[in-house]
């Protein structure tokens, strides 16, 4: 066990929102009005030019990580293996600044914590450690930068930040399980239809098997003249989000991973359907389909479906195996005169080789590379692009969380079960080992101040507490 002493933030960006707060939920819910498919979506407020500092000493007693692999470029243990603790970690400082140019807005953030090697293998504490002549510091900042032009149902970002679809507690085609996305996202409309495209360029670095493979290999439905082996990898996803009433939301995706190949107008094209391009050899295209429905005031049902392969059993051994994933789930939202509730139930699920394909550059993850100092390493880290917990995986969640001007209180309980496939699994090939079953439960809250969690999953558990500080000061 561990004693700590860390500061850490909370952010909400002065344009835009990028997560599922349970204000916007509540809110969504007692309105009768249905949950927006993909985030960032604009808020409207006043905007202001401002120079921020924010910090929040705090405490934690927690049990060590899981150890991670750690070397020169190697592949590091999955992040859900933690339960995204390094992730879910506050950051020991922020410096932010915030600049208004009329329609334009720009943010730049610069963050203060630990590095990833060192917090997973000697301390996971959020004080970066000086032991001449290293440094624990995190030097991958920024995790969030970008500008945005918003002109009424219309805007263009561009930078380093967060992206989600679907309304759902745990997205299976686009969440915001990683750190960040480096991504261009034009949004247009808002009713009938609200239409948004991303391209988004990830880390296309591979460890040497991974190059030997990529190089070499050549898929049963490749094109003639693969392999194609450019030291590139980039998503495009585009979606069509339908509000057939104002509190009925439908919406419909379609996600391509490019790899070893740069692409052009032919695989970007905001307006085609990518699956029927056919462009084998060099992409991994996915289908989704969600939706929220607010069924009466204070009541939604929600869903999603996420479709990377469909074949038939007279040819699957011949083929890509089939593929998908897919949640639903409830939400219940009611006022008291003591403050506002708000549970959920949902359940989510992913086949063995969801996001999995024959070449590294197609598999559906974000790939980030940590640069740590003390230890000295360069460590891969894939985070999903989808479901937070991979392939071959289950959850089933019940929370609740309560709310007034003063008090936020937030409980989890959950059963997740994790089959052994990943994405390292070789494709099209399914490990039959046994799943491992964990049960857990998660509690925060926040008193004017003050804040507190804690965390059990298995055999793994946290807890911790602190105060909140917030120096903001406006510079023009």
């Amino acid at each position: 066990m561990y004693m700590l002493l860390m500061f850490y933030v909370v952010v909400v960006d002065a344009a835009l929102v990028f997560d599922l707060n349970h204000q916007m939920v509540f809110d969504h819910l007692k309105n009768q009005v249905a949950l927006p498919g993909m985030l960032p979506v604009v808020e409207q407020r006043e905007q202001t030019n401002s120079l921020m500092l924010r910090f929040n000493p705090s405490f934690q007693v927690f049990e060590k990580a899981e150890p991670i692999k750690t070397g020169w470029f190697v592949i590091s243990t999955p992040p859900w293996e933690n339960f995204y603790v390094f992730e879910k970690t506050p950051y020991l400082a922020e410096f932010r600044l915030d600049l208004n140019f009329g329609s334009f807005y720009t943010l730049i953030s610069l963050q203060m914590k630990n590095n990833y090697a060192f917090f997973h293998l000697i301390s996971p504490t959020n004080l970066p450690i000086y032991e001449n002549p290293f440094v624990a510091l995190d030097t991958n900042f920024p995790y969030k930068g970008y500008g945005v032009y918003l002109k009424d149902e219309f805007f263009i970002l561009f930078g380093r930040t967060k992206l989600r679809w679907s309304s759902s507690d745990f997205p299976v085609a686009l969440s915001d399980v990683s750190p960040y996305f480096d991504n261009f996202t034009l949004s247009l409309g808002e009713k009938p239809v609200r239409y948004v495209f991303s391209v988004v360029s990830i880390n296309p670095v591979l460890t040497k098997e991974e190059w030997e493979r990529q190089t070499s290999f050549i898929p049963v439905n490749a094109d003639p003249i693969s392999p194609y082996f450019e030291k590139v990898k980039t998503l495009i996803a585009h979606r069509l989000d339908f509000p057939l009433k104002d509190n009925l939301r439908f919406g419909i995706g379609e996600l391509t991973i490019v790899g070893g190949k740069y692409p052009d107008l032919f695989v970007l094209s905001p307006f085609a359907i990518w699956h029927n391009n056919f462009n084998e050899g060099y992409t991994n295209t996915m289908g989704s389909l969600d939706f929220s429905w607010v069924l009466i005031k204070g009541f939604e049902i929600h869903g999603e479906f996420a479709l990377d392969e469909f074949v038939f059993e007279a040819t699957e051994d011949e083929s890509k195996p089939t593929a998908y994933g897919y949640n639903f789930g409830a939400r219940k939202a009611f006022e008291t005169g003591f403050g506002k509730f708000l549970l959920s139930v949902e359940y989510a699920k992913t086949t063995p080789l969801m996001y999995n394909s024959f070449l590294p550059y197609l598999k559906f993850y974000n790939r980030v590379v940590y640069l740590c100092n003390y230890p000295p390493s360069r460590i891969i880290v894939d985070y999903p692009i989808g479901f937070a917990f991979g392939p071959d995986a289950q959850i089933l969640n019940f929370s609740v969380s309560f709310f007034n001007d003063q008090l936020f209180l937030s409980g989890n309980i959950f059963w997740l079960r994790k089959g052994p496939n990943d994405f390292y699994t070789e494709y099209p090939h399914v490990d039959e080992s046994k799943a491992k079953d964990i049960l857990g439960f998660s509690i925060e809250g926040k008193y004017k101040f003050f804040n507190f969690f804690a965390m059990v999953a298995g055999e793994k558990f946290s807890i911790g507490g602190g105060i909140s500080v917030e120096i903001p000061l406006k510079i023009f």
